[in-house]
């Protein structure tokens, strides 16, 4: 009941009483044995102690040892007042007090700087998240695929599904009901789309950073003080907080990137204890963790190589630790393996088990896919009874088409009319013929189908205005050619004249070999197998698409009128959005081509054609009827997966593509939305001021290592070897981290875009802090002490200057991050720091 403590004053001053009692009856006598001992006179020592121990006690207490008051002299002494004081002291209590502990209790500690972080990150994330309440850039594409989602309509997309699983999730618990598609860029919302609860989630993920950053400083190592430092950079950041306020997957991908290598760092420190429930748990978290990032992009297989990469270091270790058996090592790399490559692949798989679960109709994603995985799709056009019509034709070389826009009631239309030099706003054009879409027939709607040849072996182009003949198929490369002024239809990387984000489309002769690549399209027919014969029936219309193939941009009309130059037709240009509104043509035949001596084989080729199709129909009977021969889960886990894979390459240029070796120093912006009326603007653009200092801490640490290293080689310590080695073991594993998300880009061929380096952004940013740190260790422990001081008091201003900086800068570009509020001309020009920056600039004449 209470705790004996020495001290020098009473050191051979023997203790009294040490109150151990076990029976109620031995602690009742104690006080009275204390009081027979004094009586019977045990000396100078007792009283003495009596004397110290009593010494500036509360009054009525006794002390036992040294300092220490008499807790059940007192309590007992008390009790019993109290009870000789009562009427009730000797009644029998009918509701006796339990004695026993609580069963499940639970300690509790809060760290306040974890949770300030995540505030500050929500806030800065959810901020005015409402606004723009207009669709911004890929929102175009991942909003629509949510509404995909809850109209159960099979889409296709290079991209596994779990990010748009999320938002579909979201916009189901909501009450959305998919109805709108977000066609274009800029289009409002409607009341009946939850688009902030879309965008919520994703501000959700990016604000979730912030912790994973904080908690993987201190799991390598760094100080609070590091790891807080490293938190503000990563929050100061204006393209993270971007992209973590759009219906986009990459806050997703940059959350799960983190959280992968927090938990193996977690599951790391489990090393002394293998095969625990700890190093299990935190093992197989980091398979879950790297499944759910493989669900988002598969880009996310360059958060796997980083984990990997640990993980060889990790193995190679242990080959090196001579007390590990050879059966113990081969259970680490067995578990290992399955935990961090079988995990991820279950994952992977269950999610693309929900999406076919899921789209069980048929949608735009028919054209991607096989006969036979369209057969699995219900209401699919390919499961519908397709009876040769009698008078039915199939579309030949040499015909004479329309294309019109059912979104617009318009055709494509070219008259001899060029753009104009200059536009209103400064922009100059291709000064080429005008290709619009007219809301009325005209013979300048008429265009002509040609068969593209590629070029001969001495770079002449052979394919130019030939009217070769044959049967026009679906995914043909063909060139249209405007009936009346012979001019190509052309796409080329000059900005549309009333939508610069987007490319001009004009007429064009080709004199050159070296215009070939601006004047081929790919036909895509909705609804037809790839290589099958375009066929022309009265009562049916045939919806096609036509993709530019240099850029691989789908040609498509704005609807916005152009000015009087333009005679206030629609604007058609080509946009890299292919699925969004406005991209749909309706052909209509005009006229075949005149006969000529290949007509016998022409024929020959169509009934070819028309025994296919009554073969195709009665398989699909066939197979319908039975209810066997559709795909397993497994094929056409397999077909999509290598269609994926495909397209994903299939990717061409675009004007606000960014190449990776203008990343680190943000030398390209994007565009993400611009209002009708003012300099309003998103645009995805960085803290610069943040990626400057944090490229050139990168170069500080190497250079700064690499001295340490030479040095060592000269058997000169410049600073211990424990600190050396956490300063070289850390620092790498950033680095590298930075670079595995960084370096991997440069050969890549497709176009790529500055959001593609935000998973490198964070590694960069704690890479900046330790440099801070290691800064700060070596100037505490310089000699002598004043010049220390003096140092940190250097480095104290530093950090704090750092911070001003980047605080500056981040509420400088805020605008651009938040849309809010629309600056002038001479605004935007001042924060244009590089010329290569793309700040949209409306002017009004």
């Amino acid at each position: 009941l209470t705790r004996a403590t020495r001290s020098p004053m009473a050191a051979d001053i023997p203790v009294v009483q040490r109150c151990s009692s076990s029976t109620s009856a031995e602690s009742t006598d104690a006080g009275s044995r204390v009081e027979q001992k004094e009586e019977e006179g045990s000396g100078l020592r007792l009283r003495t102690q009596a004397k110290l121990t009593n010494e500036g006690a509360p009054q009525g207490e006794s002390v036992t040892e040294v300092g220490q008051p008499s807790t059940l002299f007192s309590s007992l002494e008390s009790q019993k007042k109290k009870k000789n004081n009562s009427p009730f002291w000797n009644v029998t209590s009918w509701f006796p007090r339990s004695k026993e502990g609580a069963w499940l209790t639970c300690r509790v500690e809060v760290d306040v700087a974890w949770c300030v972080v995540i505030a500050l990150g929500c806030l800065i994330r959810f901020w005015r998240i409402h606004y723009p309440p207009y669709v911004l850039f890929d929102e175009v594409h991942f909003g629509k695929f949510a509404s995909y989602y809850l109209r159960r309509e099979f889409f296709f997309d290079v991209h596994p599904p779990l990010g748009k699983l999320i938002f579909a999730a979201i916009g189901y618990l909501v009450g959305f009901d998919g109805s709108f598609l977000f066609d274009n860029i800029g289009n409002a919302f409607p009341s009946t789309v939850p688009y902030v609860a879309m965008r919520c989630v994703s501000a959700l993920a990016g604000s979730l950073l912030m912790p994973c950053v904080f908690q993987i400083m201190l799991e390598l190592g760094f100080s609070h003080r590091t790891a807080i430092l490293a938190t503000v950079f990563t929050l100061l950041d204006n393209s993270l907080v971007i992209q973590s306020r759009v219906i986009m997957l990459d806050s997703f991908l940059i959350l799960f990137t983190y959280t992968s290598v927090l938990c193996y760092l977690k599951f790391y420190h489990c090393r002394y204890e293998p095969f625990s429930e700890r190093w299990h748990k935190w093992l197989a978290l980091t398979g879950v963790s790297l499944g759910l990032l493989l669900g988002v992009k598969y880009t996310g297989l360059l958060g796997l190589g980083c984990v990997g990469l640990l993980t060889v270091c990790d193995l190679w270790q242990l080959i090196g630790n001579p007390f590990l058996q050879l059966a113990d090592l081969f259970l680490h790399t067995l578990l290992r393996g399955l935990y961090l490559l079988g995990i991820p692949l279950l994952v992977n798989m269950a999610l693309f088990y929900i999406h076919f679960s899921i789209l069980v109709y048929s949608g735009p994603g028919n054209a991607y896919v096989s006969r036979s995985f369209k057969y699995s799709l219900l209401d699919s056009d390919s499961s519908a009874a397709r009876a040769f019509p009698t008078n039915a034709t199939f579309l030949r070389y040499g015909s004479n088409i329309t294309l019109s826009s059912p979104d617009y009631s318009c055709w494509l239309h070219s008259h001899a009319h060029l753009y104009p030099l200059k536009y209103s706003d400064g922009r100059g054009s291709s000064y080429q013929q005008q290709v619009t879409c007219y809301e009325f027939r005209d013979p300048n709607n008429a265009w002509t189908v040609l068969k593209y040849q590629e070029p001969s072996n001495d770079g002449q182009d052979s394919g130019t205005v030939v009217n070769s003949f044959g049967l026009v198929r679906n995914r043909d490369v063909v060139r249209l050619a405007h009936a009346s002024s012979q001019k190509l239809l052309n796409s080329h990387d000059v900005a549309g004249p009333l939508s610069p984000i987007k490319q001009e489309v004009s007429g064009y002769i080709n004199y050159s070999s070296e215009f070939v690549p601006y004047l081929q399209w790919r036909v895509e027919v909705l609804g037809v197998g790839g290589g099958d014969a375009i066929l022309m029936s009265p009562g049916s219309k045939v919806e096609l698409k036509l993709f530019h193939v240099h850029s691989t941009q789908v040609l498509t009309t704005t609807g916005k009128r152009l000015p009087e130059w333009g005679f206030q037709q629609y604007e058609v240009v080509t946009d890299r959005v292919t699925d969004g509104g406005n991209t749909r043509w309706i052909l209509n035949l005009v006229d075949q081509p005149a006969t000529s001596g290949n007509d016998s084989l022409l024929e020959e080729e169509e009934e070819k054609e028309r025994e296919r199709i009554q073969s195709e129909d009665e398989r699909r009977k066939e197979v319908q009827d039975s209810g066997g021969g559709l795909l397993s889960f497994w094929e056409k886990y397999i077909e999509l997966q290598h269609h994926m894979v495909t397209a994903h390459g299939n990717l061409g240029d675009h004007q606000f593509g960014a190449k990776p070796q203008s990343w680190p120093l943000m030398g390209k912006t994007l565009p993400y939305w611009l209002d009708e009326e003012s300099n309003a603007q998103v645009t995805l653009i960085g803290n610069p001021v943040l990626w400057w200092v944090g490229t050139a801490a990168i170069f500080l640490f190497v250079g700064v290592t690499s001295f340490y290293l030479l040095r060592r080689k000269r058997g000169m310590l410049d600073i211990p070897t424990v600190e050396f080695d956490h300063w070289f073991t850390t620092g790498s594993v950033l680095l590298v981290g930075w670079l595995l998300h960084f370096a991997p880009y440069f050969f890549v061929s497709r176009v790529l875009f500055l959001h593609h380096y935000l998973p490198a952004l964070a590694f960069k940013h704690m890479l900046l802090a330790a440099t801070c740190d290691h800064l700060y260790e070596r100037s505490r422990l310089l000699q002598p002490k004043a010049v220390a001081r003096v140092l940190r008091v250097g480095y104290y201003c530093l950090v704090a200057g750092l911070l001003l900086a980047f605080t500056a800068s981040f509420l400088a570009f805020s605008p651009f991050t938040y849309g809010h509020p629309s600056l002038t001309q001479g605004q935007i020009e001042m924060l244009k720091w590089r010329v290569s920056w793309d700040l949209l600039i409306r002017i009004r004449t």
